[in-house]
């Protein structure tokens, strides 16, 4: 039983992360390296933050805000540098497939690699926070918190692994959309509900608190992903839905 549970955690919370990875991105090399090079830098801005909260880590409940936030800013600071490495990136690509007679990068292209972008952050996030602490619901027995006694402990690590998830990667396309853009609005909503979601997990930490704190991270997840979908439908041609120079360039190249 211990491992058909741990297997059902397992799958709420990277099932949908696999289920993306392999059906969309997997087939071109180029954005599978780009996940890759994404988690790393999530990675980094990780161990930034843990380096800066060390010291003072335990500490009393209020800590934890400062904490949240130090790091989602260090996330979102993280994240404009990874865009402007793209841009170089996009340049090469552009140079390389004047070189193969191929079209240059076009908006469902820049939507392919943000896409993969979100994708990298969600899944180091899911990893790192949702795989190490889901792998015990494998044993023989699940474990509740004194705080939250009505929903198993397993089970609230992968529903909000799932929803962080799922928030990372289409902040990502929000974000990018932004910064080529220059939309202040867009600019403003990627932190607020990063931050919103992060505060929204200490709800946890009182009596019962899951039953509030899931679903309400799971409405920022959504509210997210409307807007990004929104973005999405009002800046893609349907003539180019079809079309994509990086698809040609695999078909042409082993890039």
């Amino acid at each position: 039983m211990g491992v058909v549970v741990g297997l059902g955690y397992f799958l709420i919370a990277l099932g949908p992360a696999l289920t993306i990875f392999f059906s969309s991105i997997a087939p071109k090399p180029f954005l599978t390296l780009t996940v890759l090079a994404s988690a790393l830098i999530y990675l980094v801005s990780l161990v930034a933050a843990a380096i800066i909260w060390r010291a003072f880590l335990p500490g009393p409940s209020w800590v934890f805000l400062l904490m949240l936030a130090t790091a989602v800013f260090i996330q979102e600071v993280t994240r404009i540098f990874y865009w402007r490495f793209f841009l170089k990136t996009e340049k090469y690509l552009n140079v390389l497939a004047v070189k193969l007679s191929k079209p240059q990068l076009n908006f469902v292209d820049r939507l392919e690699v943000s896409f993969a972008s979100g994708v990298g952050h969600g899944v180091a996030h899911a990893i790192f926070f949702g795989l190490s602490v889901i792998a015990p619901a494998f044993g023989p027995a699940t474990y509740y918190t004194e705080s939250c006694k009505e929903m198993p402990f397993f089970l609230v690590s992968a529903l909000l692994t799932l929803a962080f998830f799922l928030l990372h990667t289409f902040s990502m396309v929000i974000a990018f959309n932004a910064y080529t853009h220059g939309v202040g609005s867009q600019k403003l909503f990627v932190p607020v509900m990063h931050l919103g979601a992060s505060f929204l997990t200490l709800i946890n930490l009182l009596p019962n608190g899951c039953i509030v704190g899931v679903p309400l991270v799971f409405l920022c997840t959504l509210v997210t992903m409307v807007y990004g979908d929104r973005i999405v439908w009002e800046n893609t041609d349907p003539n180019f839905l079809n079309h994509s120079s990086l698809q040609s360039m695999h078909s042409g190249s082993s890039l």
